[in-house]
């Protein structure tokens, strides 16, 4: 087989790979996180016939973007609420950012250094940790490559057609994840700018979109507030974006962690990242203006993100794309040996790993099923493959990014869907039965901190607010369902069994906060077959 049609191949089975990383077992999941919030958002969207007031228990939950909220409660009204449906818009932008970055690369790269670094986004840790989850990291992140393909495309150009487009994927960006982007991308945009001296983009055409990108951006707000007839969903905007960066009420983390954070989500490759930052600083007066550019623009970003007061791991995810091009850069221009002899050496015992992955599991008490060992056998063998292939194909090192590929895609693809459990959704499904199989039931919540969460009220199918009980005395005697979160307290136990209710336990030892009892009255109705 020629040279050329194994390169082919390597592509393939790249694409291949980040298919079943992105849609393999999508659905099977449990419900992970603030996902409920998204998800329950949508679907009582839904249910209330609105498209800008998410709630959650019926309460108004207007602190987040509406991008997400749109795109999920679109797919759960077409496929029906569930895991698969609230994750696939998601999942689909991500697919889509994938080709996106590889035009992306190609504008700044030879084919070769283009594939690598569309190879490093698709298998780094930032991408392959939210492109399953129904929340808005994906999206912020799939809006602001676009907008960055955009304006390396149209750089050299005065195009309104180019700033529009910068605009719409700012737009996607900003209506999914708040301003995030707009800082990382000025920052990128105006280094770029005094490199180059690119003044011309200070022009009409530029602020006409400007003007109409703002204008549509908080277009949603308003009608938000024409919706609740309160001019609340701006001030959450402005303690969202604005004051949460300098006077923040929660996430009070040190600047520090992202020191941790931004390797993090460059791995498994994360070594070329503090060699490339090495490297070029070094060698900062020998480095090409591009390259001057995107370094100063990552530790800009850097910068920005350890100097807001707000801080949380993933805050610092918009950088991914930036550092990617960074290590890409790095690696044409020095070509380092040591550390791609090191990943190589590593390489080798993936296949290893793959082929006791099923044992491992199973000391852990784990069940192994055979489609689990199928799957293992035919990674494994893929991976052998792909050693085999290595050396037959122009550039070695894109075989081995695809064998570390594809222990991440056998990990978030199969292991971690299939061996994955949620009280919250045992829970909520359990009251979804008793509620069907009984009507006219009044559900109720006791809690004097913390009502169920959002994940809990998503399986439950709620169709009506729950009230919350800050007495447990009183919601025995008024409600014939009753669901207690995190713990149970003996005095409520026995209170309860006096009253004849029955207690189902739904305990989560390692995470109490996610442990549910649902008490139900025996007197009212029978226990639900499940």
């Amino acid at each position: 087989m020629s040279v050329n049609l194994l390169d082919r191949l390597i592509v393939l089975i790249f694409l291949l790979l980040v298919s079943f990383a992105i849609f393999g077992y999508l659905g099977k999941r449990p419900l992970f996180g603030v996902e409920g919030r998204w998800a329950e958002g949508a679907r009582e969207m839904s249910l209330r016939g609105s498209n800008f007031v998410p709630t959650l228990n019926f309460e108004p939950h207007v602190t987040k973007p509406l991008l997400p909220f749109w795109l999920i409660k679109k797919s759960g009204e077409l496929l029906g609420y569930s895991e698969f449906s609230v994750r696939l818009s998601g999942a689909i932008l991500a697919f889509v950012s994938v080709f996106i970055f590889w035009r992306l690369s190609l504008k700044i790269f030879e084919a070769p250094y283009a594939k690598l670094a569309t190879f490093l986004y698709g298998s780094s840790l930032g991408f392959l940790q939210f492109v399953r989850l129904a929340q808005s990291e994906i999206y912020q992140l799939t809006g602001l490559i676009i907008a960055l393909t955009v304006y390396v495309y149209f750089r050299e150009k005065k195009s309104l057609i180019g700033y529009l487009l910068f605009f719409f994927g700012l737009l996607i960006a900003t209506l999914s994840k708040g301003l995030t982007a707009v800082a990382v991308l000025t920052l990128f945009v105006m280094i770029d700018i005094l490199f180059h001296k690119l003044y011309f983009h200070f022009n009409p055409k530029a602020f006409l979109a400007l003007f109409l990108g703002v204008l549509l951006y908080f277009l949603p707000y308003y009608l938000t507030s024409q919706e609740m007839q309160t001019s609340l969903p701006f001030y959450l905007w402005f303690r969202e974006n604005l004051k949460q960066a300098v006077d923040p009420y929660d996430n009070l983390r040190p600047f520090y962690i992202y020191l941790y954070f931004w390797p993090l989500w460059l791995a498994p490759f994360s070594l070329f990242l503090l060699s490339a930052l090495y490297k070029k600083i070094k060698n900062y007066s020998l480095l090409t203006r591009v390259e001057k550019v995107f370094l100063l623009s990552n530790l800009a970003i850097f910068i920005l993100f350890a100097i807001a007061k707000a801080r949380r791991g993933y805050y610092i995810l918009p950088i991914l794309p930036f550092s990617i091009i960074l290590i890409t850069l790095y690696i044409k221009r020095f070509t380092p040996t040591i550390l791609p002899k090191i990943y190589t050496w590593g390489a080798f015992v993936i296949p290893l790993i793959t082929l006791s992955s099923p044992l491992i599991l199973k000391s852990f008490g784990f069940t192994i099923t055979f489609k689990l060992i199928f799957y293992t056998i035919l990674f494994f063998l893929l991976q052998v493959g792909l050693l085999l292939l290595r050396t037959k194909i122009s550039y070695p090192f894109l075989a081995i990014v695809l064998l570390y590929l594809s222990i991440e895609v056998l990990f978030f693809g199969l292991y971690q869907p299939h061996f994955s459990q949620s009280t919250e959704k045992e829970a909520g499904k359990f009251v979804k039965t008793l509620i069907t199989e009984h009507k006219n039931l009044r559900l109720c919540a006791v809690s004097k901190e913390e009502g169920p969460v959002a994940n809990f009220y998503f399986y439950a199918e709620i169709k009506e607010k729950v009230p919350l009980y800050r007495e447990e005395e009183r919601a025995l005697r008024e409600c014939h369902v009753l669901i207690l979160r995190k713990t149970l307290p003996p005095q409520v136990q026995e209170k309860a069994r006096i009253l004849n209710f029955i207690i189902r336990s739904f305990e989560n030892r390692k995470e109490p906060s996610k442990s549910y009892y649902i008490l139900y009255n025996s007197s009212t109705l029978n226990t639900p077959s499940l």
